[in-house]
């Protein structure tokens, strides 16, 4: 985040610089110099030209942002901040600009509160996308006012499927069965460390579903992970195992094991590239469900790009099966666009589209499916923590076999806090 942030400053620098070197030739000269010095890293020698120049008497927003920075990059904060002062007093229009880097300065001086309050205003004051996302990005990976070492989060909603067995409407149903229903469903997480030193993190959720009229697909998730995160190069890195309990109507339905390996790095200010691959070996739990044992192999490439009031993300998954039951078995292919909008720092929406491509190659009918998802997602901040929303998701699946060619709708209200 840091880096970031000074390649805001080393832009604006160079952008601003020659638009406003209009004083005397002497001035003019001393600014120049003051510019040369600051694009090699001299930034003793680059203040005392802007200073010069100050005195030669230029005093538009230039100089007094160049000082600023100069001021910021030799770690005198007291005066950075008087230069970021005086831009957003005398020069509305570039208020905004010096909000954010008055922002920084209060973040060098441990003053997170009042960083967070800056970097609010120069999002919502700015029209420049540049800054708003930058802005934006302090917001949302600022550590909270008060940092807790564990991290706690609950979600429930209520909703309604209009195709929980994910079949054809054509299928006649066994007598008192419902391919609609309510539902309730409920999250919960717990993250924290290991240690003391950090490297390790524990992860444990719980996943519940339950349909007042489909019963026999009620679910139950369980799982618990260990992960060791590091610095490799450029990349984040983080890596350990998983196991997860999963019952189907109250029965044992699956059990897995497995290792999980996720890289991130940043290509730019508003750009990350993620990488994740997981390995799970399967085992059934009751012997109804032993087709589904075997192992599963999968991996996710995702881009992240920030934008100045939203967030777009790019992913594709690769997943293959090696089921004992050929007809479980798929290997898949997974592509999705989601945009995240940020109205304004209460209501945000989340638009996401998805395709997906499943094949069962090894079944006496070859068959094939394609999955076209979209879903809408509307969410309202609230204050302690909480909040509110609710998402409308349809689909469509094209198959081969007409039993598995079928529609679904799925909509949900609900609430999530944060502990």
């Amino acid at each position: 985040m840091r880096i970031a942030a000074y390649l805001a400053i080393a832009t604006y620098f160079v952008t601003a610089a020659p638009a406003f070197a209009v004083g005397e030739s002497s001035s003019s000269d001393a600014f120049a110099a003051g510019a040369a010095a600051f694009s090699s890293e001299e930034f003793d020698t680059a203040l005392t030209h802007f200073l010069a120049a100050r005195e030669l008497g230029l005093d538009g927003p230039a100089i007094h942002y160049n000082l600023g920075v100069c001021h910021y990059k030799l770690g005198d904060w007291r005066s950075a901040r008087a230069e970021f002062e005086a831009i957003a007093e005398r020069f509305p229009e570039m208020r905004a600009l010096a909000q954010y880097n008055l922002g920084l300065v209060a973040q060098k001086e441990q003053r997170d509160a009042e960083a967070q309050s800056l970097f609010r205003q120069a999002f919502e004051n700015s029209e420049d996308e540049t800054i708003r996302a930058l802005a934006r990005r302090q917001l949302e990976l600022a550590p909270p006012e008060e940092p807790r070492e564990w991290l706690t989060l609950v979600d429930a909603r209520l909703g309604h499927d209009d195709n929980v067995l994910l079949l054809s409407e054509d299928i006649p149903l066994p007598d008192g069965q419902s391919a609609e229903s309510r539902f309730t469903e409920l999250w919960g997480l717990v993250s924290g460390p290991l240690s003391s030193d950090g490297g390790f993190r524990f992860d444990g959720s719980v996943y519940a579903v339950r349909y007042a009229d489909a019963s026999i697909f009620d679910q139950s998730v369980l799982r618990a992970a260990a992960a060791y995160e590091w610095d490799w190069g450029s990349w984040g890195a983080e890596a350990g195992p998983y196991i997860s309990y999963t019952t189907l109507d109250g029965d044992a339905f699956e059990q897995r094991i497995g290792v999980g390996v996720r890289l991130e790095r940043s290509l730019s200010a508003q750009t990350t590239l993620g990488v994740r691959v997981l390995h799970d070996e399967i085992d059934e739990g009751e012997a109804r469900f032993a087709a589904f044992g075997g192992s599963r192999n999968w991996l996710e490439l995702r881009v992240d790009q920030d934008m100045a009031d939203g967030r777009l993300t790019l992913s594709y998954a690769r997943e293959d099966n090696d089921r004992r039951g050929s007809h479980v078995s798929a290997d898949r292919d997974r592509l999705s666009v989601r945009y995240r909008h940020y109205f304004d720092s209460r209501w945000l929406a989340d638009v996401q589209a998805a395709w997906r491509d499943s094949r069962y190659g090894d079944i006496l009918d070859a068959r094939d499916e394609n999955l076209t998802e979209l879903s809408l997602g509307v969410t309202r901040n609230l204050p302690q923590a909480w909040q509110i929303g609710g998402e409308l998701s349809i689909g469509s699946n094209d198959s081969n076999v007409e039993t598995f060619a079928y529609d679904r709708s799925r909509m949900a209200l609900g609430f999530t806090k944060q502990f």
